[in-house]
């Protein structure tokens, strides 16, 4: 760093910047400072530049042989390879496909992470990461959600939030310790109790390294607190940045502090709160935090973090599990059960036997019909939650295979709802069919073997359901707005005249499809809250076998 550093940060006046010249001259006899600064300075000058770009980009981080194939990693995994067209194998070819902006912020993700990940206390840190990489993440789904336009500026400028306070655990841990003592016991603020320890508030300390690294204003000034009270509306770019970034911080602080039965509570203050600058919702913030907890499990496999050993990651999988907060209706917009209007001639058929968001709801009199052949919605609802809870606490644990994965979530299906089979069919991708695999139910492996159909046939219901990601009550098999499309492998092998299904689709395309039925005609009832939940234990599968590609 150059000898006039301490210019570059906003101390509190003379004390202020000679307690930083203090930090900073301890920091530069750290090994890993100056090459943390000269990695992250050059990625920061090349996006800068006008003459230099891709190629440039591509050398800088060819440099790093770990870190290329880290990027790269990332690059082919379902989060980051949102488009088509083959794996991705060189840098070149990664910003091409997702964008330089994108390859920036994963490189600058990688060399944050690897350079702090080697101490004694790497545990912590790991942990500081995880949290800080998961705010990232909600910043850029919400902006994506606002069509704002640098949706990767989103996700820097939240990940740098609390640069300050990261870079303090890494290299003043002791002092870290202490400030931490002093806001659990005396009370004070995060801010007060850092700029008494350290001579500056983890703000500063992180703002001036910021701008020492050259990372642009706008950047910079998201990681500046953000007033009390209601974030009024945002004017401009760099309004909106900061507040996706104090927005989605907030939110992780509030993941690791909030009890669960405090969780709708947090949600609602966090909504009022940002309300104007963002337009966020409670119902908008169950999928996103359930997009971004996907998100952060994909970056964990390609840096082999083992999110079981994170309290936060433990605690976000919780939130990211349930279909709504306390009191609050779910809604699932990225969890669509219908395919696109103009894509629906073979759906059309089956118009009213497609699921919607709001399922047929149980009136007083025909809940009285079902309540001995079916679980009550307290129960069936309770059932459904737990077993949620145990995919989302497996989902983090390295040593659960995926098969374990997707028997707790059939389990939890056929328990929870009292269905007769329920069983699980896996794309044979040779022969393009489906087969099924396993399932729960007398007599479940006959029904496996008989479900192995081929995708390219005459559409039907299961098809339809597959083509267009449409989940589907077939009320009565018989039924003669629907008797055609039920296929005749089906009536040959199968007794249930009542059936329900959940396609897995991974990548646009059907990988795999639930399937539970009951006996008689009629016998399948899904309310509103029960369809949210065995939703919310399909997209569980759909993240474990995603994960696993």
């Amino acid at each position: 760093m150059a000898n006039d550093e301490h210019a570059l940060f906003e101390g509190g006046g003379e004390s202020g910047r000679n307690a930083l010249d203090i930090l900073l001259r301890h920091m530069r006899t750290d090994s890993d400072f100056p090459a943390l600064s000269e990695a992250i300075g050059a990625i920061n000058r090349i996006a800068s530049s006008d003459r230099e770009g891709v190629n440039e980009l591509s050398n800088n981080i060819l440099k790093d042989f770990a870190l290329t194939n880290k990027l790269l990693k990332l690059a082919n995994v379902a989060f980051y390879n949102q488009v088509g067209g083959g794996s991705i194998s060189t840098i070149s070819r990664a910003v091409v496909i997702l964008g330089f902006d994108a390859v920036r912020s994963i490189a600058l993700s990688l060399i944050l992470f690897d350079n702090m990940e080697n101490k004694a206390h790497a545990q912590q840190l790991k942990e500081e990461f995880v949290k800080v990489l998961y705010a990232g993440m909600m910043a850029r789904e919400m902006a994506r959600e606002m069509q704002v336009k640098d949706v990767e500026e989103a996700f820097i400028g939240a990940m740098l939030h609390n640069l300050g306070r990261m870079l303090a655990m890494f290299y003043f841990p002791a002092e870290t310790v202490t400030i931490r003592q002093r806001v659990e016991v005396e009370g004070l603020s995060e801010a007060r109790a850092s700029a008494e320890v350290l001579g500056v508030s983890f703000e500063t300390l992180g703002v001036g390294i910021a701008r020492s690294w050259g990372f642009p204003d706008q950047l910079v000034q998201t990681m500046k607190k953000l007033p009390t009270g209601k974030i009024r509306k945002c004017t401009n770019n760099t309004d909106r940045l900061r507040a996706l970034a104090g927005f989605s911080n907030e939110l992780c602080e509030a993941v690791l502090d909030t009890s669960d039965a405090d969780r709708g509570k947090a949600l609602t203050r966090l909504a009022v709160r940002f309300g104007d600058s963002l337009q966020v919702t409670e119902k908008q913030l169950a999928g996103l935090m359930g997009k971004s907890m996907q998100d952060i499990a994909q970056f964990a496999l390609a840096v082999n973090v083992n999110l079981k050993h994170s309290d936060f990651a433990k605690q976000a999988a919780k939130w990211a599990g349930l279909t709504a907060a306390p009191g609050v209706s779910p809604e699932r917009e990225a969890d669509t059960c219908t395919s696109p209007v103009e894509a629906v001639d073979d759906l059309a058929a089956l118009d009213t036997s497609v699921l919607q968001e709001r399922a047929r709801i149980l009136d007083a009199e025909s809940e009285q019909a079902g309540a001995q052949s079916q679980r009550t919605s307290a129960d069936a609802q309770s059932i459904l939650t737990s077993g949620l809870q145990d995919v989302s606490n497996s989902l983090i644990d390295d040593a659960i295979s995926i098969n374990d994965i997707l028997r707790m979530i059939l389990e939890a299906m056929y328990s929870g709802m009292g269905f007769a089979h329920v069983l699980l069919c896996i794309k044979d991708g040779r022969h393009n069919t489906m087969c099924g695999k396993f399932g729960f139910g007398d007599g479940v492996q006959d029904l496996v073997k008989a479900f192995d159909f081929h995708l390219s046939a005459q559409p039907d219901v299961f098809l339809v359901a597959l083509q267009n990601n449409a989940d589907i009550l077939i009320a009565d098999i018989n039924d003669p707005k629907i008797a055609a499309r039920v296929p005749a492998w089906y009536r040959q092998n199968v007794s249930a005249r009542t059936f329900v299904l959940f396609p897995i689709i991974v990548k646009g395309k059907p990988i795999g499809l639930i399937y539970a039925d009951r006996p008689q005609p009629g016998d399948i009832t899904i309310p509103e809250k029960e369809l949210s939940l065995l939703k919310s234990l399909r997209n569980q599968a759909v993240l474990a076998i995603r994960q696993s590609l």
